[in-house]
């Protein structure tokens, strides 16, 4: 199964490049591969950049859009949702206090205890600290710029229970002065807040702030040293006094911005060592300057690695003579603070957009297809299993370097650690975001759950006990299932195949065909594995496998649900489900309503989000629920009528499940670390929200029977519910593995 990414049909526009580079070669340092530049608006944007849309007209007279990778933190910051684009899933930064290192991912303070710094344990996860982005530490405290909340004192005493202590707000609106940064000096912080410039805060005492310091700029990092402070303002680099705020001189590479008017050398971080200043910026990587007179700073060179696409500088960090370039998608680049490294300029090859419509060759008509193609993406619907390195930032402690990442494509929050002082940073550990449950079935009292920490439980009162026999496929499945009888069934990829209590296990298809989630159903006896094409039947007390056919092509993992004896399968890109025949023909079923033909060839509404669907079998009908961008909805299919679509909370619904007369489903956001349980009834014939359930964690099934509903959490185990008339009612959570 594919599943889907939209770009345009001119494809990458890639800049004309110097051949040069840093000297410096420690390419053992990356990931180990370039995957290259980032695929289209219908991906997540490479790390450290975001997608900026920019309408065009084609010699057709076709308007379309026209996709740029732009900075993060310098690109499109007069937007309204400019901090809302922090908001994506990976770690930012972090600062150890004692035994404990604090990271943040712009949502959440995650606590983890570095006793053993090979072994990261996460001891908290807590909220309430506005939109942490980067971290400090004063005198035992921790400090925290937190977007437009300002600068944050927390205490720490208790190092498991972060309080705030005190919260410094920057300007009269903390949206145009967000903090961004932040640089202690003595008992002084200085806040990069954008275009409120460089604010200073008293830390002795109750914290307050003593004075702002304009800069001619939108200021993304700072540091302070000899009176003098420097700002990284995105279009240049500042000198001020640092008491006065009078600007001292100022200077920044002449080609910072391209053909296209698109920043592509945002100076973004700032680190000092000595006279010469370094500067994170992207792909131009780092620059040294020159500030051994602060009115006069030059800029010296450049140390980047030209044809890397996937390498983007976003974070400085260093200890002793060495300096850590946070990389992005590339990995970490070390460089030796000494004269050597970065004396010359060089322009490496630039991620510049993916255009918009493709002209016609003169003497063609002008074509009516969309301007963009289909490509396969599977990273967009599954993270992979083996890590990667995408830091934004690094911290040297020691003898161990913390790299913040993972990438944003993948959606996962991580903490890698390496080596500080090893030529090509040996990683030794690593924290990432729990995985222990992948998916979920339940059969009576008896729950199946697929994922790291899976296998056969039972419920015993509030908690899930683990049966006594061990199920090792269940920790390496993608999916699974009950038949009627109560015997399970897995899904399971290298080869693509069904395995049965029963002990029969089938092969369906080529061993790299992939299985998705939500791409099992059963019926009876039988159970069903869909591709894009259909899907396959296998019955679990013989029987060779049967071919089901829906006569049109699935580019997304189709959702499938058995009802009347018939299996229906539904692709999220359709506007309609269908059911399977044997003769390469499927039945339609009436369109969903939730979104039609035209909102499903939307690039923009595929960049929001990507369409998603889900089918329950319930004894009124089929249970149909569907996203696109923001929309999310769930229709009831009772007979040949049309159904009326009922609107649900947005978010990315992973499952959906009904217990006869009700229906839950549950949803995610990989930004905030938030998922919801919504409760539907289904008496009538039309669904009704009853309850929607909120909590922290990544949700990623729901199983429903008369003896509970189990819910599926990657970050715990398995949430048990219990149905009320108003809803559910949380009766317990079973963790699985040692996270808190």
């Amino acid at each position: 199964m594919r599943s889907l990414k939209l770009t345009t049909a001119l494809g990458l526009v890639i800049a004309a490049t110097s051949l040069a580079a840093c000297n410096q070669g420690s390419d053992l340092a990356g990931s180990g591969e370039d995957t290259g530049p980032p695929g289209g608006p219908g991906s997540a944007p490479p790390t450290g950049g975001k997608w900026e849309g920019r309408e065009t007209t084609d010699e057709c007279g076709r308007s379309t859009i026209e996709w740029f990778v732009i900075d993060e933190v310098c690109g499109a910051t007069d937007d309204p949702a400019y901090l809302e684009n922090f908001r994506a899933p990976i770690m930012r930064d972090g600062a150890t206090l004692g035994d404990r290192l604090y990271t943040v991912d712009a949502t959440h303070l995650w606590v983890l205890d570095i006793s053993t710094p090979s072994s990261p344990v996460r001891t908290a996860l807590v909220s309430g600290f506005g939109q942490p982005l980067a971290t400090a530490t004063h005198e035992g405290r921790l400090i925290l710029a937190a977007g437009a909340e300002g600068l944050l004192v927390v205490d720490v005493t208790d190092p498991d229970a972060p309080r705030r202590e005190a919260t410094v707000a920057l300007g009269a609106s903390g949206a145009s002065s967000p903090a961004l940064d932040v640089f202690i000096d003595g008992d002084l912080a200085y806040v990069a807040a954008g275009a409120g410039g460089i604010v200073v805060v008293d830390l002795s005492g109750t914290p307050r702030v003593v004075r702002t310091l304009e800069v001619s700029g939108f200021v993304a990092g700072v540091a302070v040293a000899g009176g003098v402070a420097f700002a990284a303002a995105c279009e240049t680099v500042v000198t001020l006094d640092a008491e006065t705020g009078e600007e001292l001189g100022n200077a920044w590479l002449e080609d910072a911005y391209d053909e296209n008017g698109t920043l592509v050398a945002p100076a973004k971080d700032v680190l000092l060592d000595g006279n010469q200043l370094y500067v994170a910026a992207g792909r131009y990587g780092a620059v040294r300057m020159d500030v051994s007179s602060p009115s006069a700073p030059e800029v010296v060179g450049n140390c980047t690695l030209v044809d890397q696409l996937g390498f983007y500088a976003s974070g400085l960090r260093s200890q002793g003579d060495r300096l850590y370039v946070a990389g992005g998608e590339w990995g970490i680049l070390p460089l030796a603070l000494d004269a050597g490294e970065c004396t010359s300029l060089v322009t490496p090859e630039l991620i510049s957009s993916l255009g918009g419509g493709q002209p016609e060759e003169e003497g063609e008509e002008c074509s009516t297809e969309p301007p963009w193609e289909t490509l396969p993406w599977e990273e967009t619907w599954l993270p992979p299993v083996q890590p990667n390195q995408d830091p934004l930032q690094t911290l040297p402690v020691g003898e161990v370097l913390y790299a913040f990442g993972d990438a944003t494509r993948i959606g996962m929050r991580a903490v890698d650690v390496r080596l500080a002082e090893a030529e090509n940073l040996d990683a030794i550990g690593r924290y990432e975001e729990p995985r222990r449950a992948s998916a979920i079935a339940a059969h009576g009292t008896r729950v199946l759950v697929v994922g790291r920490e899976g296998g056969l439980f039972d419920r015993e009162g509030d908690e899930l006990v683990r049966a006594e026999v061990d199920l090792p496929e269940a920790r390496e499945a993608i999916d699974g299932a009950f038949l009627d009888d109560g015997r399970w069934v897995l899904a399971l990829a290298e080869p693509r195949r069904v395995s049965f209590e029963a002990g029969t296990t089938s092969v369906l298809g080529a061993p790299d065909e992939v299985v998705w989630p939500g791409t099992l159903g059963t019926s009876g006896n039988q159970a069903v594995l869909t591709d894009g094409a259909g899907a396959t039947l296998v019955d679990a007390d013989g029987g060779g496998p049967r071919v089901l056919f829906s006569g049109r092509n699935a580019e997304l993992p189709a959702s499938v649900a058995a009802f009347g004896g018939t299996f229906v399968v539904a692709s999220p890109e359709w506007t309609e489900a269908v059911a399977l025949g044997e003769n390469g023909v499927g039945e339609p079923l009436a369109p969903h309503g939730i979104f039609g033909e035209q909102d499903a060839a939307s690039v923009t509404e595929w960049r929001v989000g990507l369409p998603r669907r889900l089918l329950q079998a319930t004894p009124t009908g089929i249970l149909e629920l569907a996203t696109l961008g923001r929309r999310a909805g769930v229709a009831l299919h009772v007979g040949s009528a049309n159904p009326v679509p009922v609107e649900l909370p947005p978010g990315e619904y992973v499952d959906l499940t009904s217990d006869g007369q009700r229906a839950y489903a549950v949803s995610l956001d990989r930004g905030t670390y938030r998922s919801q349980l919504v409760t539907l009834d289904l008496a009538g014939g039309a669904p009704r929200i009853v309850a929607v359930d909120a909590w922290t964690g990544m949700a990623a099934g729901v199983a429903a029977t008369a003896e509970g509903i189990f819910v599926a959490d990657r970050d715990r185990g398995v949430r048990i519910y219990d149905a009320t008339p108003d809803g559910a009612s949380l009766a317990g959570v079973t963790s699985l593995g040692v996270t808190p």
